[in-house]
């Protein structure tokens, strides 16, 4: 006792600031909430939490505590035979169908798996249906008034025939065995509520037996303790193996191999003669009993837990006891389930029961079997109130349940009050409802109650809501009419363990906060005590933000400010708080990329628009829109159909200006056709310049573009350029690419793109390609994640490349290289250890260069390459289709001077603007001959790539004699990595050989 005495007291401590424990289990732990629920005259369901300081974890019990009485009586059940297995919920199912109402039920005794026979005494209505295995097996029996007993039947079983009495050293409804020195063989006596079969599997002698009724009542026509039963022989069988067991008789059996003599005597009977059978024992309060069942275990005798023999795993137990003054209380409690219930051992479950009261107790199965049904006052059929640690109900053997068949009186005799227990957070509200109860427990009309808390903190309005008080503890409250009344079993918990908070709208957790101005989101929050979901509302907690974040209000409304900016919402209850950083970023959203047919816009009478493919007069991509006006009449529009996104405030886009000094206007319509036109730009600049503008307020479509004349002489035609329209929440322009990175392991590749401004980059704007062929791969928008599977590897040398696009327009990509499966040897005679080696190489495996051809090719890597060379590997490069371009007429002065063998070559690349020749004395020249600069070559390769590629500064030491028109795409191509330089040198005006032309095509792919 005074162990129990400190124990509680330390615990105290750490309990003070949350629930303040009615009492402490010393079986199981701190009790966390309590609860009990009315089922019917003398029965309760009883429900407890606790909290395992040995396990860091959580106990459920629940149990029905049993006054008893003639209406609500034990039941023993099992399927339709004995040997059949069936759930607790089937089993009450059945009684059901038999007109009673099942108050509640619970799993029963032990049985063997492979034949589903139960292991201890099993008897019904007064009728033995099965005596134990074993002599000194415990039973619970029950009389028909409902009080019960725990001990020993020690039943003798005997049968009396041919002047001779013998032992029943088989039992009664069990699975005869093999010999006789198996403490189950010997004589078997098999009743058809056994199975419809023997079962037996080996040979033996089947007499087939009829109870004999004499109408005096002497004897029972069924096995019963303390009565005989006679029976006359039908037939005698010398049996190969199982037999029927005809209904309402029975089967007086022995297998072949046992006692030769009793074989003998059971041979001899003939039909007609008498078979006697008495089944007696030395406690006389088993002769009354009209329900028993076995158990697994006595764990409790004279209030005290049996010291010894008790199996110490920590499972889940079924247990049923006995209090002093009769009160029977049928034990459940859960386990093998981490955070819910961890279970207990048996000496453990014992203790729980003297706890309880009880001073007699015994164990039935545990584990998964373990099982509690009740049925509510407001149901009409059973349902199982524990959690099972199968997951599901397992099928047993037996089950003991209280019946009864009260039928509704409408008498007004109490009040079911629901919800029966909660758990609360400090502040939290639960509505409460009453409802009338019978004499016999069923749902009838009620009158009006009031309300009232006791035992605890906390509020209750005259409606029924009841308020949880800001101390912890226990409470109940009670709704009464001045003469009938009920109670519900109430719990607060004034300081959480966790706080975690929700999207309302979508369920997902929120542990972060990336909002655009302006947004609103509907925020969540929800408790928890030892693992324990805590009822409660918004309210309860404190929310608090940043205020130049925005507001946030009681019910966990936040508003978003309307400017950029990053902070922490808080959220606390009774001292515990959760933090949750939160941003507010802008966004841009791409509205039209003028790449593709450019259908959102079409033609007027004064405006056209068309595509454009020169990269001069391309910002973003390979293409914009070619707007050609007319405004002689003072004005030119070109109609789209561009739905702007709801929410967004701003459109920004690129404009190619011409200097006229005319007025570029857009017109937008709102929901309800509303028209209004707005200013965009002066057009009073040449070249590019990226615009954004506020849209008017309700806009929901871009429906023209106007060019209003401005007065300038010879104006009023013209065209601009237009490339990368967007809109947005704020003003802002996005000129930073995404980072891409790419990885290669074996055959799977992992790429991730992630951008400053776009919380997304969606599946459209990434691409992978191997070898410059697109690869499909899969994306995940969440995470910015690219998976896929390469091709596996072969002698070849390979690249992989993840291009990227923003919203904006801004690219990015990352390359990796797959190298040959094995050594590769070169195809070129003079390449063996060149650094530029695997380069020509690929070059070779792709038919871009073949070398000077021959059965031993040499590249000739140290060589200047001429521009007509290297104009023909950059076509071949492209895998463009030459014949396309044959007929292009060359504007070049010394086009005579191209070599057929690259004339086509030339023509494509001049068609495509990447060539456009050299002007010397007022002529224009392709130079075919001549060696080109690395500057040139860079220049070239950098107008075959998309336009919106980062470009940063130069570095070399050099940089300054990089001529300006290959300034740009120096950048770019050093910026990606495809061009660096050798001793902080770029060498811009140097020649480029052919080994530094191979590596550059490798690495642009």
């Amino acid at each position: 006792m005074k162990h129990f005495i400190r124990r509680c007291a330390a615990a105290g401590l750490a309990l003070a600031l949350t629930v303040t424990a009615a009492s402490a289990s010393y079986a199981l732990g701190w009790d966390l909430h309590t609860g009990q629920v009315p089922l019917s005259q003398g029965a309760t369901l009883g429900k407890n939490i606790f909290w395992s300081d040995s396990y860091s974890n959580l106990r459920h019990e629940y149990y029905i505590s049993y006054t008893p009485n003639e209406n609500v009586v034990p039941t023993v059940a099992y399927g339709s035979k004995v040997l059949d297995r069936l759930t607790l919920s089937s089993m009450a199912k059945s009684l059901e169908n038999q007109g009673k109402r099942v108050v509640s039920g619970i799993n029963g005794d032990w049985y063997v798996l492979s034949t589903g026979s139960t292991v201890g005494l099993l008897v019904t209505d007064g009728v033995v249906r099965a005596t134990p295995y074993y002599n000194n097996a415990w039973a619970i029996g029950f009389n028909e008034d409902g009080t019960a007993f725990i001990g020993q039947p020690a039943l003798s079983t005997n049968v009396t025939f041919g002047g001779a009495t013998y032992k029943l050293s088989g039992a009664i409804n069990k699975v005869r065995k093999i010999t006789a020195s198996d403490t189950s063989g010997g004589l078997t006596l098999l009743t058809s509520d056994f199975a419809s079969t023997t079962q037996n599997t080996d040979p033996g002698v089947d007499v087939i037996l009829t109870p004999v009724d004499d109408g005096t009542g002497a004897y029972a026509t069924q096995p019963t303790i303390g009565k005989q039963v006679q029976y006359t022989v039908d037939q005698v069988l010398e049996s190969t193996g199982s037999i029927a067991i005809p209904e309402g008789k029975a089967v007086l059996t022995m297998n072949a191999k046992d006692n030769a003599d009793i074989l003998a005597k059971l041979r001899a009977l003939q039909p007609g003669d008498t078979v006697t059978l008495s089944i007696t024992s030395t406690d006389e309060r088993w002769n009354s009993v009209t329900q028993a069942l076995g158990g697994t275990y006595k764990i409790v005798t004279d209030g005290k837990v049996v010291s010894s023999g008790l199996p110490s795993e920590r499972t889940a137990w079924t247990a049923v006891g006995v209090k002093a003054d009769g009160t029977v209380i049928f034990y459940t409690l859960d386990g093998k389930q981490s955070g819910y219930s961890v279970g207990c051992t048996l000496s453990q479950a014992a203790q729980r029961l003297v706890e309880l009261g009880c001073v007699e107790a015994i164990a039935m199965d545990g584990g998964g079997s373990t099982t509690i049904g009740a049925t509510y006052p407001d149901t009409d059929g059973m349902q199982v109130v524990n959690r099972p640690s199968d997951g599901s109900q397992r099928a047993n053997s037996t089950a003991i349940f209280l019946t009864t068949t009260l039928q509704p009186t409408g008498e007004l005799d109490s009040y079911y009050v629901t919800p029966t227990d909660s758990m609360l957070l400090s502040g939290a509200t639960v509505q409460l409802s009453a409802t009338g109860l019978d004499t016999s427990y069923y749902p009838t009309d009620g009158g009006t109650v009031s309300w009232s808390v006791s035992d605890g903190g906390g509020t209750v309005s005259e409606s029924g809501l009841f308020t949880a008080g800001s101390t912890s503890g226990f409470c109940q409250v009670t709704a009464t009419d001045g003469s009938h009344s009920g109670t519900a079993y109430l719990t607060t918990v004034a300081t959480p363990d966790t706080i975690t908070i929700s999207n309302e709208s979508t369920g997902s957790k929120v542990t972060s906060l990336n909002l655009n101005p302006g947004q609103q989101v509907n925020l969540k929050a929800s408790a928890t005590y030892r693992t324990l979901a805590l009822t409660a509302q918004d309210t309860c907690f404190t929310w608090s933000l940043d205020p130049s974040l925005g507001t946030v209000d009681a019910n966990g409304v936040l508003t978003a400010s309307q400017n950029s900016g990053s902070g922490n919402l808080t959220i606390s209850a009774g001292g515990k708080s959760v933090t949750i950083p939160m941003t507010i970023a802008s966004h841009v959203k791409t509205l039209e990329t003028c790449e593709g047919d450019l259908s959102a816009f079409q033609n007027t009478d004064t405006a056209t628009a068309e595509a454009e493919t020169g990269l001069d007069f391309v910002h973003n991509g390979k293409q914009s829109l070619k707007l050609s006006y007319d405004a002689a009449s003072g004005s030119a529009s070109l109609a789209t159909t561009l739905a702007i996104p709801n929410g967004e405030s701003w459109l920004g886009m690129w404009v190619y200006g011409n200097g006229s000094g005319n007025t570029l206007m857009a017109t937008t319509a709102d929901q309800d056709g509303q028209t209004q036109q707005f200013l965009l730009t002066a057009l009073d600049f040449t070249g590019w310049k990226y615009v954004m503008v506020q849209l008017p307020a309700g806009a929901v479509s871009l429906s023209s573009l106007d060019v209003i004349y401005g007065g300038g002489a010879e104006r009023q035609t013209g065209s601009i350029w237009l490339d990368q329209l967007v809109t947005a929440n704020q003003q802002v322009t996005d000129t930073t690419a995404p980072t891409v990175s790419v990885s290669v392991k074996g055959t799977q590749l992992t790429a991730t793109v992630k951008d400053d401004l776009d919380q997304t980059i969606s599946q459209g704007n990434v691409t992978l390609t191997y070898d410059g062929e697109v690869l499909t791969g899969a994306w995940n928008e969440s995470t910015g994640t690219l998976t896929a599977t390469l091709p596996a590897a072969d002698s070849g040398y390979h690249r992989v490349t993840v291009t990227a696009s923003d919203a904006s327009g801004n690219l990015a990509r990352a390359s990796a290289d797959v190298q040959p499966s094995s050594s590769r040897t070169s195809p070129f005679g003079d390449m063996t250890g060149h650094w530029a080696e695997p380069y020509a190489t690929f070059l070779y495996d792709q038919g871009i260069s073949q070398g000077t051809g021959g059965a031993t090719p040499q590249y000739q890597p140290n060589k200047n390459i001429s521009r007509a060379e290297f104009f023909a590997l950059v076509a071949r490069w492209m895998d463009l289709d030459l014949e396309q371009y044959a007929s292009v007429e060359l504007p070049f002065a010394d086009a005579d001077a191209i070599p057929a063998w690259a004339l086509n070559e030339i023509k494509a690349m001049y068609s495509l603007g990447i060539l456009q020749g050299a002007s010397s004395g007022g002529q224009l020249l392709a130079n075919p001959m001549s060696t080109i600069t690395r500057a040139e070559a860079i220049t070239i390769l950098g107008r075959t790539q998309a336009r919106g590629f980062t470009a940063n500064d130069l570095t070399f030491d050099d940089a300054g004699q990089v001529p300006s028109w290959a300034l740009s795409y120096t950048e770019i191509l050093v910026t990606q990595g495809v061009v660096s330089g050798n001793n902080n040198l770029i060498r811009p005006s140097d020649s480029i050989t052919r080994g530094e032309v191979a590596k550059l095509l490798y690495a642009m792919l």
